[in-house]
């Protein structure tokens, strides 16, 4: 595959979320991987209390055309509202934008699709960055260390506060990490209190 589009580009301040949204439309449909794919982009407004960052869409996210839909999504509506945030006070995005279980995504989809990724949250502006999961961590913070040692602190993500932590889908299949991330859930309501 070749390399990153959108690689070379700093972000724009002055992009607008529809615009990068386009571009990123326009290019992965000329490449055959993407070319059969449904999208789903993130949603949210700008300026949001927390960006929500996610590693895929899955199949639930089809019919309506949102991310977190399904049994996932109601586990992260739940850990949001702990914090006494609401889907809407949030702009929930994934690092992948194409419908998939996981196992297809390749480190040529993530070199595609990370670039992107970070000009879409330059565009977004939210006051914070929580991380569910490895890939939108590893996207993020431009490491390969995994979630467990990140995780329970605080990154700076170009000058925002990003908390790494356990994806919703991976707390549905081992329930035992629910304190982590609520200890991790902690943190931010702290920190989005504070100011």
């Amino acid at each position: 595959m070749q390399d990153s589009l959108f690689g070379a580009q700093p972000a724009d301040p002055q992009e607008t979320l529809e615009e990068i949204n386009e571009e990123l439309l326009k290019r992965a449909k000329k490449l055959p991987q993407f070319k059969e794919r449904v999208f789903i982009f993130g949603e949210g407004e700008r300026g949001a209390k927390a960006a929500v960052v996610g590693e895929s869409p899955g199949p639930p996210d089809i019919e309506s055309g949102r991310p977190f839909m399904g049994p996932a999504g109601q586990m992260l509506e739940r850990i949001l509202s702990s914090i006494g945030l609401a889907r809407s006070d949030c702009y929930l995005t994934n690092v992948v934008k194409v419908i998939s279980q996981g196992d297809e995504i390749t480190p040529e989809w993530l070199s595609f699709f990370t670039p992107y990724l970070h000009r879409e949250l330059a565009a977004a502006r939210p006051r914070l960055v929580i991380a569910f999961g490895n890939t939108p961590t590893r996207a993020l913070l431009r490491t390969k260390k995994p979630i467990s040692q990140l995780r329970g602190e605080f990154h700076d993500y170009d000058g925002t506060p990003l908390m790494p932590t356990f994806n919703p889908a991976y707390l549905l299949r081992d329930p035992t990490r629910k304190r982590e991330v609520w200890e991790d859930m902690k943190k931010v309501r702290a920190l989005l209190a504070s100011g």
